[in-house]
């Protein structure tokens, strides 16, 4: 294993110190040599220009000669260092083919270096400027993603980009992007290709926003195209497939006899697979087989063909081809078995009247070809294709055996005279196209390099198609001309009507020209069908169209990313419809697409939440862009805003804000005896958070961004790190951790308790009053006897209250619904039993023989926020709850320190 490191000029230190390389490229084997030619075919034709000084490690100092390059084993040698020398000249124009070759050899090594010519100024060719873009892939089987409030995102493809060329020096590409499931408001000012605006680009970008169900026939990005994915790129950098030059291929094997065994073709010596048959390469392979031919059996229509056709994975209703001395022809399989056959003629008609007899016959599935996939000197390995093209599956191999006579491999017709590229299918199987677009790209310009510039020089070039079973090829030529060292691109469009499925095949016409100063590299770099039939619309999402012309307003080699700011538009509170970034809305929204109607949601509380989120500007914006539950997606808009979901027989959002009003009361009076209050204090501990960072999506730069929350200048000792859902700005992020930070440090207090069936009265996020069984604190009891009088209520309890023992004098009392009253100041009557309370013109107790006495508490009452409410068996349930402390929201509406 060899290390290749590229240094970017030919000094190897500065100042002392040793220059570091630019790219490394780990290598296994192979001489250095063939890594250099894989690396680039054109320096394997062009091995005397070598502008770069190569060493090895344990030989530095030593220029390794071009001529020992095939020498240097990479496998030997721990490191290669190749230093750059692009100012290597050579005489005349040929220095700028130098410069291409350099470019083209570590065109997947190092960027771009910008070179003197030969007169000494900067290469003027340039690339054309290609509008590609880096979006969201499609998201196949996936979900439709679905915004909340206003959000930046990154479409994803709804079909596939098509790209063109206007004109040789134009390039566009046609975009189709979904947005957000359901409609949205999308500005022209939020929609963006990097950080610049659309409108900033003028004619060069074409736009239009799309609401769901609206038709899209108006732009031409709606239409869908096929890339075929072998036309392209390709894998040692080159742009495409490269235009070769003309060669005359062997067309047939020559050899007196073959063995065939299996997927295996090959002759015996002295004779040799043909050198220039190499993998890829298609043939026709011809192996006769004994064929007994017998007339129709009585009460039979069709003659019988009784032979070994197992191999064949035939069926019924296959097409296939006889050649030999009897029904030569195309026909029909009417019945298959591993030994015998009978045809129908392709209008179906059957087959009754073959000559009898036994006949040595080739038969095949029609328009099957073998394709090379290896070959050694004396043997060939090959896979069966249909005639779509795809491999045959069905095909078992051949049977072992050796051909003496009446066989024939040769190459396909496709290979007539010159190298073709192709064919290749311009659709997927099953489906048809009406028009065809062929790319052609010539990388280093066109045109005859001389002392003044560049003289006009044009190459002719052959497109064949043929509808895909068919046997007769098309043909178009075309003549591809310039004087420019820039890259042009030539796009030519082929019409089908009606559609069909086609496949095509492309060759140059006339040798590429070897001089230097020739600018005639032709590459294939692209072949896409436009489907038959194209959406006209899409119904529940929002669709972007775009059209981007390449010109010099968008950069050739930037990184064009198609991002956009929509903001949803939903079905508000207040009952109309319209763009919101209400966390409520979207709540509302949600809960009713799953099947939970506004019936079935607490919308005086959403109402209420709604009120204060929108005085306070508190918004979700979110991006719901992958598989979750109901739940998840509720609970993470409501936590935005600092509210819960519960569900109290209806769905119901509870805000956890600063509390005033008092749920349900909880006491012995209805605790269980085996769970009453039991409460815990966390203690101070030294390894406790006594700060909190949080992350959020910032609306400002598009990035995830920290906030820090302190209360103290000194360094903390522990840092909790949360991250906030759907808050894209610093202030309300800091609040969020802020909030946080004040529950490590003041919610310190937890309780447990247990009652039979009054705490399914209760929901998570209540604000309680609770007492425990500590007399010396507070107390309860049950209200036996109420009377009002002048100076105050007066009520008689069931159990004698400590008045000496409890400081605190204030009561509570339980309504019949089991809510508790506010505090109200006590006096001790005429006895422990007996208490009077002034409460003005508020409700006061009433005891009715009928009913469960009201419950009082007398003393410190413990207030709670409900954590959890857990069911147990057939009648007892247990809460948890955390102490209130109103220090928890004392920060909800400050600001951060700058």
């Amino acid at each position: 294993m060899s290390e290749i490191r590229l240094y970017p000029s030919l000094m190897r230190e500065l100042n002392g110190v040793p220059t570091q390389p630019i790219r490394t490229k780990t290598v296994d084997s192979g001489s250095l040599y063939e890594f250099l030619s894989d690396a680039a075919p054109a320096y394997a034709e062009n091995p005397e220009f070598t502008p770069w000084e190569i060493e090895l490690e344990g030989r530095r100092g030593e220029v390794v000669p071009p001529a020992d390059y095939a020498d240097v084993m990479l496998d030997s040698v721990p490191v290669v260092h190749i230093y750059a020398d692009p100012q290597r000249r050579a005489i005349g124009s040929i220095f700028s083919a130098v410069v291409d070759l350099f470019s083209s050899v570590f065109s997947w090594l190092m960027p771009s270096i910008p070179t003197p010519n030969a007169n000494g100024g900067i290469e003027q060719g340039s690339q054309i400027n290609d509008p590609s873009t880096t979006i969201n892939r499609p998201r196949l089987n996936g979900v439709i993603n679905q915004i909340a409030g206003q959000v930046k995102v990154a479409p994803y493809y709804l079909a596939p980009p098509h790209t063109y060329f206007i004109d040789p020096r134009t390039k566009a590409v046609d975009i189709l992007l979904c947005v957000t499931w359901g409609p949205c408001l999308l500005p022209p000012s939020q929609i963006r290709i990097a950080e610049t605006p659309v409108t900033a680009f003028g004619d060069d970008v074409n736009f239009q926003v799309f609401q769901p169900g609206e038709n899209i026939t108006g732009h031409s990005a709606n239409q869908l195209w096929y890339n075929a994915p072998e036309v392209g790129a390709a894998s040692n950098g080159q742009a495409g497939l490269k235009l070769k030059r003309v060669f005359h291929i062997t067309e047939r094997l020559p050899a007196p006899s073959i063995n065939v065994n299996g997927n295996q073709i090959s002759v015996t010596g002295p004779h040799e697979i043909p050198a220039d048959w190499e993998p890829s390469l298609l043939l026709n392979v011809r192996v006769p087989r004994q064929i007994e031919l017998q007339p129709p059996a009585p009460g039979e229509v069709r003659a019988v063909l009784s032979g070994s056709f197992a191999d064949l994975g035939l069926v019924v209703g296959d097409a296939v081809e006889i050649h030999g001395d009897a029904l030569r022809g195309s026909y029909i399989v009417a019945s298959v078995t591993s030994n015998a056959l009978t045809l129908s003629y392709p209008d179906l008609t059957p087959v009754t009247d073959p000559t009898g007899g036994v006949y040595q016959l080739t038969i095949d599935k029609e328009g099957a070809r073998y394709r090379v996939v290896s070959r050694t000197t004396n043997s060939i390995v090959v896979e069966k294709l249909l005639v779509d093209s795809n491999v045959d599956t069905a095909w078992l191999g051949w049977d072992a055996w050796v051909y003496r006579d009446r066989w024939n491999v040769f190459v396909d017709s496709t290979y007539a005279q010159s190298e073709w590229l192709g064919p290749f299918p311009a659709q997927k199987a099953g489906t048809v196209i009406d028009r065809a677009e062929i790319t052609t790209l010539a990388v280093r310009g066109m045109g005859y390099a001389n002392e003044n510039g560049v003289d006009y020089n044009s190459q002719w070039v052959e497109l064949q198609w043929r509808e895909i079973g068919s046997e007769d090829w098309q043909w178009l030529g075309s003549e591809l001309g310039g004087a420019s060292r820039d890259q042009l691109g030539f796009t030519t469009g082929i019409d089908f009507d009606p559609p069909a499925a086609v496949e095509f095949r492309y060759r140059r016409m006339n040798p590429e020209n070897t001089d230097m100063a020739a600018l005639e590299e032709l590459h294939w770099t692209g072949l896409s069908g436009r489907l038959a039939n194209s959406p006209v619309k899409y119904d529940d999402i929002t669709v972007l169209a775009l059209t981007i012309v390449g010109s010099d307003a968008i950069a050739a080699q930037s990184e064009n990313r198609i991002t956009c700011v929509p903001t949803a538009i939903l079905k508000r509170m207040d009952g109309t419809v319209g763009p919101t970034r209400s966390a409520i809305d979207f709540v509302r929204n949600a809960a009713n697409q799953s099947g939970i109607s506004d019936d079935e949601i607490n919308m005086q509380a959403m109402q209420r939440i709604d009120d204060i989120t929108t005085a306070r500007g508190d918004t979700f914006d979110y991006n719901n862009d992958s598989d979750d539950t109901v739940k998840n997606v509720l609970e993470r808009a409501l936590s935005a805003v600092w509210t819960q979901l519960t569900w109290d027989e209806v769905l119901t959002p509870v805000r956890d804000e600063p509390r005033t009003d008092l749920g349900h009361m909880y006491s012995p009076q209805n605790m269980r005896a085996d769970a009453l209050l039991t409460k815990t204090i966390r203690a101070v501990m030294p390894d406790d958070y006594d700060a909190v960072d949080v992350e959020y999506d910032s609306a400002i730069t598009g990035v995830v961004e920290t906030v820090e929350c302190r209360i103290s200048n000194d360094p903390p000792t522990r840092v909790e790190t949360i991250r906030i859902e759907g808050v894209r700005d610093e202030t309300r992020a800091w609040r969020h951790g802020m909030r946080r930070l004040m529950r490590h440090l003041y919610v310190r207090k937890g309780y447990t308790w247990g009652t039979t069936t009054d705490l399914l009265n209760s929901n998570k996020g209540d604000y309680l009053p609770v007492v425990g069984p500590i007399p010396n604190r507070a107390q309860s009891a049950l209200i036996e006897h109420v009377q009002v009088a002048d100076d105050g209520v007066h009520m008689i309890v069931n159990e004698a209250l400590n008045w000496g023992g409890i400081e605190q004098h204030v009561i509570f009392w339980r309504n019949p619904e089991g809510e508790s009253s506010k505090a109200y100041e006590v006096t001790r009557g005429e006895s422990d039993y007996h208490v009077i309370a002034g409460m003005g013109g508020d409700p006061v107790p009433v005891v009715d023989p009928t009913k469960e006495p009201p419950h009082l508490l007398f003393g410190r009452v413990e207030h709670v926020l409900i954590k959890s409410i857990t069911p147990s068996g057939m009648s007892n349930v247990n809460a948890t709850a955390d102490g209130y402390d109103e220090r928890v929201y004392q920060y909800d509406d400050e600001f951060p320190d700058d």
